[in-house]
């Protein structure tokens, strides 16, 4: 026969097998490529766990020389320099328990005022180093006004040295400065050592001023462009490093640290990857031998049986002739296919010409135009729906040319070359407006004789005007659904985010500052108090973001239960006292008789007074009173907070029920707040069914009020 089929299988299973080698070799190359970025990354990780740790150590000493600066003990002892200062909170042990090598106090005039060295390993004093006096000498270490610091390394003769300088002010932070307190700690091996167990990592750390390992060397270049590159480089097959540099006070590199990793990662996945290589390889070999045996026995010879009788029927015209084969698969039924198919030849002929004459009563039912044209743009045939946009029959449309076709010319004419298709034989489509304002989509489609010739152009056209104008309006509001939806997302998202970690930063604070863990000094206790109530404050804030992003997904559901009114009132009055009481501000809380219970969202009504309450008293003014009055109102309770504080400006007011919106500008803000509390109050309220208003005048006070369905939703 013509071909061998059996010899093109063998090929394309070798083309197959090629294909495998070429793929499993580019994986291989690939996945190995991939666990080099993993142990570069992972070596990235490891080494900022090492500049981290260095951090922490610059960062602490940045806290303790500004905590010791802004001190009004330190304020007064530039001032008059007092000895019991010096004996009480100056002294060798003092200086080595908060690890501090050097304490230096210079005044205004850049006189040295107080200075001392210790040993922090044994807390004995030591000398003070030269260089650091030269450098108070020439105004390196000195801080030039109230907000300026100074923070990095400087080399010494004996070790290099973090170093902190901050201006000296009073406890509240204010000025003027009376001169610039310095602390500075050696960056000594022992130092060295307790950042290698902390990282548990191999250091090396070379001074920029000193001689160095040739591949220190080679990595200085790239610090001194940009300090906080982190450079990878593997050192051998077994070890890989990660070099980085640290700055001085002056901005210029001044060390070069290496940590050393094994690299376990990269080794164990190279090994795991040439196991898989060959094993595939080997898989894929085996399985093109067999496929090639297996398609030979069960498939290529009788693939060949299948041939020979196709081309002894054709060749000898005898549609009475029968292919039969064994087996019952596909072969078998494409030989049952093969003899139906010569039963059905003639029925096909029969079958075209129906089909010609169902082809005009189809298209006569299309409501978009048909008009087939000659060479000349003539027109041969029209549809009905074409017949009737050009007003007239078929046979006086044969011959019109369609250029001057009545109606129908704009539409299939002026936004299509049709003469070019001729030339180019490319269908051409596209959309149009026309001068009425409707939009048309037109196509034009070449049709060939038998020997490829164009004949004729079949033109279509649709008005989609009201289609366009549908997908317009569903874009839009898509956009806005997908905008909102994002929006809401995003708040709740890191809402959630957030709130974990604070909860337990409050959580150990907390704990801390009930003494858990052991006794506080008072600056301890002070700072340990201020993380806990900051931390709540955050916590509140993302707690009223993620309600009211809830509110605005839709995904709030209230929990409606019956409570006693009067009682509850009582005791957020009880939670707002603490508030009050620091004001010396009254709060009067009346209630109708009638009305002992509600049916609402605890929780919810909760938060609506509360924050309502808040409010009232955090802008009233001192010795203050707040009237809470509650009273019903058919099926209704009217609730209504009245204050006689600041009040708010008819500019401001507008700004009220608005999300983060406040009546202080955040430079200028004299009240605490997120500007959430109203517009949740108002959310909540709307989601029980009620209302809220409110009515303010500068200098008088302000009254907020709000009903809600007393019968909660049994209504």
């Amino acid at each position: 026969m013509a071909i061998d089929i059996s010899k093109k299988v063998l090929i394309i299973t070798l083309l197959i097998f090629t294909v495998l080698t070429a793929s499993f070799t580019f994986t291989h190359n690939m996945q190995l490529s991939n666990f080099l970025e993993l142990e570069r990354a992972d070596t990235f990780e490891n080494v900022e766990r090492v500049q981290n740790a260095v951090a922490t150590e610059q960062s602490y000493l940045d806290y303790i020389v500004q905590d010791w600066a802004c001190w009004d003990d330190t304020y007064q002892f530039i001032e008059d320099k007092n000895p019991e200062y010096i004996r009480v909170d100056l002294q060798n042990q003092t200086l080595s328990g908060i690890n501090v090598n050097v304490m230096i106090f210079v005044n205004n005039s850049g006189k040295v005022v107080y200075v001392k060295s210790v040993n922090t390993s044994t807390a004995e004093e030591a000398p003070v180093p030269r260089k650091l006096l030269a450098m108070i000498e020439d105004g390196s270490l000195l801080t030039e006004g109230e907000n300026d610091s100074i923070s990095g390394f400087v080399l010494l003769d004996e070790d290099p040295m973090f170093i902190a300088c901050h201006p000296i002010l009073t406890t509240k932070y204010e000025g003027p400065s009376r001169g610039t307190l310095i602390f500075g700690r050696y960056f000594d091996d022992a130092l060295l050592e307790s950042f290698k167990k902390v990282t548990r990592s191999s250091l090396l750390m070379y001074r920029a001023d000193e001689e160095m390992p040739q591949d220190f060397q080679n990595k200085i270049k790239n610090f001194s462009q940009n300090s906080d590159n982190i450079v990878v480089d593997p050192l051998n097959k077994n070890q890989i490093a990660g070099y980085f540099g640290l700055k001085d006070i002056k901005g210029d590199i001044a060390l070069i640290l290496r940590a050393d990793f094994p690299r376990e990662l990269y080794l164990h996945g190279e090994r795991t990857l040439n196991y898989m290589y060959f094993f595939l390889l080997l898989t894929g070999l085996m399985t093109g031998v067999g496929v090639k045996f297996v398609l030979d026995k069960l498939f290529i010879s009788r693939l060949v049986e299948v041939d020979d009788f196709v081309t002894r029927v054709r060749s000898e015209k005898d549609l009475s002739q029968r292919l039969s084969l064994e087996d019952n698969d596909e072969l078998y039924r494409l030989s049952r296919e093969i003899n139906g198919m010569l039963n059905e030849i003639y029925l096909a002929e029969q079958e075209l010409k129906a089909q010609a004459r169902e082809k005009k009563v189809l298209l006569d039912s299309l409501n978009e135009l048909a008009v087939f044209v000659d060479t000349e743009l003539k027109i041969i045939w029209a549809n009905k729906a074409a017949l009737e946009y050009m007003n007239m029959g078929l046979e006086k449309a044969i011959g019109v040319c369609l250029k001057v076709a009545p109606g129908i010319s704009g539409p299939l004419v002026e936004h299509l070359n049709l003469e070019e298709i001729f030339t180019t034989g490319e269908k051409k489509s596209g959309e149009y407006t026309a001068q009425d304002g409707r939009v048309w989509f037109a196509q034009a489609i070449p049709v060939p004789d038998e020997q490829g010739k164009i004949i004729g152009i079949l033109q279509t056209c649709r008005d989609v005007t009201e289609k366009k104008e549908a997908e317009r309006l569903l874009h839009e509001k898509q956009i806005a659904e997908i905008a909102n939806r994002t929006k809401s997302e995003f708040l709740a998202n890191m809402s959630h985010e957030l709130r974990t970690p604070l909860n337990s930063i409050i959580g150990f604070s907390d704990l801390l500052y009930e003494k858990v863990y052991g006794e506080l000094n008072e600056k301890q206790a002070r700072a340990v108090g201020n993380i806990s109530r900051s931390g709540k404050h955050l916590l509140n804030l993302i707690n009223d973001i993620l309600d009211l992003s809830k509110v605005e997904a839709g995904k709030m559901e209230l929990d409606y239960k019956e409570f006693e009114l009067a009682g509850k009132l009582n005791a957020i009055k009880s939670l707002l006292s603490p508030i009050a009481d620091r004001k010396n501000i009254e709060i009067d809380i009346e209630v109708d008789k009638g009305l002992t219970h509600i049916r609402a969202d605890e929780a919810r009504f909760v938060q609506i007074m509360y924050n309502l309450m808040d409010n009232a008293i955090k802008f009233s003014h001192e010795n203050g009173l707040v009237k809470v009055r509650a009273e019903r109102k058919g099926d209704l309770v009217e609730i209504t907070v009245k204050d006689k504080g600041i009040g708010i400006k008819e500019e401001d007011q507008c700004k009220l029920f608005k999300p983060f919106s406040q009546v202080d500008s955040f430079s200028s803000k004299t009240f605490q707040g997120t500007g959430l509390g109203l517009s949740l109050v108002k959310q909540i309220v709307n989601l029980h069914g009620g209302e809220v208003w409110f009515n303010s005048k500068i200098g008088e006070g302000s009254t907020f009020a709000f009903t809600v369905p007393i019968d909660g939703n049994n209504n």
